[in-house]
């Protein structure tokens, strides 16, 4: 999640803001507490970043 957020030249809290989504439920995500997030939470984020579920889920990382 912050390299996607790094790649289009936002912070974390910039994708929260525009995505409409809670703190503390990234915050969970990004430190791992969180293992299986909702669809919606993850549509929420990508929203933020103004890109597709498909383009999240083709990162490197699920490579």
């Amino acid at each position: 999640m912050k390299e996607l957020a790094a790649e289009r030249n936002m912070t974390i809290h910039q994708v929260i803001q525009k995505g409409g989504l809670n703190q503390a439920t990234i915050s969970e995500l990004i430190s791992g507490r969180t293992k299986y997030p909702k669809i919606s939470t993850i549509q929420k984020f990508c929203d933020g970043l103004d890109i597709g579920l498909n383009d999240f889920f083709n990162s490197n990382k699920f490579q």
